[in-house]
């Protein structure tokens, strides 16, 4: 039974009155002097408060003046800061490398991008007639899906601000938009018959269009993902973590067999992707957090067949024409580039290489179009500063960083980050972002989400493979050892008391949490704390224990007396990160918003009182990697993640 924490929170109040909304993207853009597509550009790359509501088949956005008010100001605020420090902007020219194999023999050959331009290969013996630049128009683009002839793709686009579905000859013209409206689509894929156009609105089900555009028709309520079978009659989707095929009319869903669960349940998408003859679906499962594998499910109910076994970054796979090979993308080289993987078992082929991501490919069906998309990401850890808001960059890589954690003395940041073997493990870095080092490196490892040992002489870590447990290393060297045999997705956000004497965390069943529990970490007992908590940690000096409740409050428990205090209202939206101020006066927390990588930074003070908001932080990779730490000055850390367009590209094969 959870102890009812005593209410110590600030009235609730209405900061927005009706006469304060702006109630569309054009009243949005005018209140602010500037193009609609500005402010959608505003609001995913610098957090601009927009809100949406959904009601019925459609969406609608809204934002408030006071709202806009504040985050104007405090982007100039930041403008200011960045002028100051010289901190450059991540705007950078690039240069691609693409080696496109020919799907049958494999024989490639080198081209070289710089911006949009390229520099075709020279070899006489060259089997590929071209590497083409498709999105040569204005927008960010990504999930192509070719016509049956392949002279027409179908993807979606940001050109018109919500990303949308269009449509485009490949060879030549202009792209023309099918569908319309504030919520965004996702994965178009084309019907084998070339008369419809199946794709799914974020949280609003699978849809059909046809594809010179017309009335948009719902055919799957709950699902997203879709993919045609190739004899139009069915479709196959995603719903809550599952695998399900239904008729054309999204009727008779039927819940196809499922490889191991995942890690985290419901994390990321799986992208299931018809064979050619209808009697398979490829899949890429994130079984290990944002590691995992691609697998086929017989759609006749058989056994899953796993074909990689790699435990790596991935997206959504296609299939070669003869059904003999996935094409995939894949981490195996250090960036995700597309490899031919065959079916029937042996090593996996590259197709192209270089900077950037290569994501969402797709197979022309005569074989001779491989289309794919490619983004430009870079990650970065940001300190800043929690009273002058002033922010600086301490660490810039072109692979993912996650999860930095102060040590206890400030002089040191632990980190996850892509090791050179290409799977996530542990560094540490002096606080000025120099002497960054690999802590773990085996290369059958995969290692998350550090912390310090109270002296600054140990790391505490889950290890998600080739176990699953809760571990400590020292970094004066030598291996690892195991705390406890927990898994990440149940025995939840371990932390453990600066005197380490014990490890709290928080007990997880199918998604829900249960209780918060303590282990004595010399006798390995445990007992049940009388509130159940997320995101729990401890104050410096072991005393109090700060979390959050299942109404997403900020609480505050006194470790031996086991008394709990709200210090926040009840909230719609959940907490992503907690941390106490360097004199433990005030805990600061990050909280979902409606900028969806974005975060909102505010404090409280432990004693109770008003909230103080710090401004909105990110962009960050995904929702669940909104993270960040506090330093005994006051610094705030956390990690970025800067995205360029998706760009669409076709490699043209004999």
């Amino acid at each position: 039974m959870d102890t009812a924490p005593t209410d110590n929170r600030p009235p609730d109040t209405d900061p927005s009155p009706t006469a304060d909304r702006l109630d569309s993207w054009k009243e949005i853009a005018a209140y602010l002097k500037r193009s609609v597509r500005t402010v959608h550009r505003w609001e995913k790359e610098e957090g601009l408060p927009v809100h949406r509501q959904l009601h019925k088949d459609l969406g609608s956005v809204f934002a408030y003046k006071r709202e806009l008010d504040e985050w104007s100001s405090a982007r100039s605020v930041r403008a200011d800061a960045r002028e100051k420090t010289g901190e450059r902007g991540s705007a950078n020219r690039y240069r691609i490398t693409i080696v496109t194999a020919l799907i049958v023999l494999g024989v490639g050959i080198t081209y070289f991008a710089t911006g949009r331009s390229r520099t075709a290969g020279t070899e006489p013996d060259a089997q590929v007639t071209g590497l083409e630049l498709v999105s040569t128009f204005a927008g960010s683009h990504r999930s192509p899906s070719l016509s049956p002839d392949g002279r027409m793709v179908a993807f979606i686009s940001d050109a018109g601000g919500t990303p949308q579905v269009w449509i485009k000859n490949v060879a030549t013209g202009d792209p023309i938009q099918i569908t319309f409206g504030d919520v965004p689509a996702v994965r178009p894929r084309w019907s084998a018959q070339g008369d419809r156009i199946v794709y799914s609105r974020s949280g609003g089900g699978v849809w059909s269009v046809p594809p010179l555009g017309g009335e948009p028709r719902q055919i799957i309520k709950d699902g997203w993902n879709a993919d045609v079978s190739p004899d139009g009659g069915g479709v196959v989707f995603e719903r809550a973590g599952e695998i399900f095929i239904a008729d054309a009319a999204g009727v008779g869903a039927r819940q196809l067999p499922q490889p191991p669960r995942r890690l985290i349940d419901h994390y990321g998408d799986s992208w299931p992707t018809f064979s050619p003859d209808g009697k398979s679906v490829a899949i890429f499962l994130g079984e290990q957090g944002r590691h995992g594998d691609y697998w086929i499910l017989p759609t006749d109910g058989n056994e899953p067949q796993r074909i990689t076994s790699d435990l790596l970054d991935g997206g959504a796979p296609t299939w070669t024409p003869d059904g003999r090979s996935l094409v995939v993308p894949s981490a195996r080289s250090g960036s995700v580039n597309l490899w031919r993987v065959p079916i029937a078992g042996g090593p996996p082929e590259a197709l192209t290489t270089g900077p950037g991501e290569d994501l969402d490919p797709v197979v022309s069906p005569d074989g001779r179009i491989l289309l794919f998309a490619n983004v430009k990401r870079t990650w970065a850890l940001v300190v800043q500063d929690v009273h002058s808001g002033a922010q600086r960059t301490l660490l810039e890589k072109r692979t993912p960083l996650g999860f930095p954690r102060y040590s206890p003395d400030g002089r040191r940041i632990a980190l996850m980050a892509r090791s050179s073997r290409a799977a996530m493990q542990l560094f540490v870095m002096d606080v000025d972002g120099s002497n960054l080092r690999a802590v773990t490196d085996a290369a059958d490892e995969r290692n998350i989400m550090p912390q310090w040992s109270g002296d600054g002489e140990s790391l505490y870590f889950y290890q998600v493979h080739p176990s699953r447990t809760f571990r400590m290393l020292s970094l004066k060297g030598g291996a690892s050892r195991e705390i406890a045999p927990w898994s990440f997705s149940r025995q939840f956000q371990a932390a453990v008391e600066p005197r380490e004497g014990t490890v709290v965390y928080s007990s997880v069943e199918n998604g829900e949490l249960q209780q918060s529990r303590f282990r004595d970490l010399k006798t390995g007992s445990e007992y049940q704390f009388p509130f159940a908590l997320y995101e729990q940690r401890f104050s410096r000096d072991g005393r109090l224990i700060a979390g959050e409740s299942r109404g997403h409050e900020v609480v505050v428990c006194e470790r031996e007396s086991s008394r709990c205090r709200a210090l926040t209202s009840k909230h719609d939206r959940a907490l992503t990160a907690l941390a106490w101020s360097g004199d433990g006066r005030r805990l600061l927390f990050l909280r979902y918003t409606s900028a969806r990588v974005w975060g909102e930074l505010t404090s409280v003070g432990v004693e109770g009182g008003p909230l103080q908001t710090h401004g909105r932080v990110g962009p960050f990779e995904r929702e669940f990697q909104m993270w960040m730490d506090v330093s005994p000055r006051d610094e705030v850390v956390f990690p970025i993640c800067r995205e360029g367009p998706h760009e669409l590209w076709a490699a043209r094969l004999r």
